[in-house]
């Protein structure tokens, strides 16, 4: 399990709702997420040259599953995309790219643009979370940490002490709801569904439904072992 990250990361002060998209099918990024990614297709090795040598931002776009059906050679994605900011990374002999991203900032594309480079590029808005009037977000965040103990409690690998660190971290609400989703094994669907989710106690809800499944299915199989939860980092 990564340890937090203390370190602010924000869009640049010139951001002008442009960005450059990584479109992949198996992965949903969160603001706060560190994700390690390798760009090996020329393009998207062209992608992270342009991101180094300007505002260091990717923004990753999961690809529809059901594109192929659509008679289209280029992939459609998903409207709400996550722009991440490169963190570290290495560059191999080969050329490829290894990269740690960062999601900073949910967004939506309003249009994708022509241009003449070899990767897709998109005109966004930032999505800014919603708080619900009413709610009581300090029960809903309780909720959340006592169903995802409740998980862990099934899970090998989680040691107890990296749980209490997990969940001592002062996390604003949002994150911390997607910092769970991201850990309790939800699938690509429901990420991308939280990930699309802006009001926070709706989201709060989606995670809490995707964690009783997890507990259901984990109470079923009592006695099997996975390692849990996958490599990541806080911001």
């Amino acid at each position: 399990m990564g340890s937090p990250i203390k370190s602010e990361h924000s869009l640049p002060e010139d951001f002008g709702n442009v960005v450059r998209l990584f479109p992949l099918p198996n992965v949903v990024l969160f603001p706060g997420i560190v994700q390690a990614l390798q760009l090996f297709e020329p393009r998207y090795k062209a992608l992270a040259e342009d991101a180094l040598e300007s505002d260091q931002l990717i923004t990753m776009a999961l690809i529809d599953s059901q594109w192929k059906t659509h008679q289209s050679d280029v992939p459609s994605i998903a409207k709400t995309v996550c722009i991440g900011k490169i963190l570290s990374h290495t560059k191999l002999e080969d050329g490829r790219y290894n990269i740690f991203l960062v999601g900073v900032s949910r967004a939506e594309i309003v249009s994708e643009l022509v241009t003449e480079t070899r990767y897709r590029m998109a005109e966004v808005r930032i999505v800014e979370e919603q708080w619900s009037q009413g709610h009581e977000f300090t029960k809903l965040r309780t909720e959340i940490c006592t169903k995802f103990r409740k998980l862990a409690s099934y899970r090998a690998g989680w040691h107890q002490d990296a749980l209490d660190q997990f969940l001592g971290e002062d996390l604003p609400l949002g994150q911390l709801i997607d910092m769970v989703c991201y850990s309790c094994g939800a699938g690509i669907t429901e990420q991308q569904q939280v990930l699309e989710t802006v009001d926070l106690a709706e989201r709060g809800q989606v995670v809490l439904e995707i964690l009783n499944g997890q507990i259901k299915v984990s109470e079923s199989e009592q006695g099997a072992t996975q390692d849990f939860p996958p490599c990541f980092s806080l911001n």
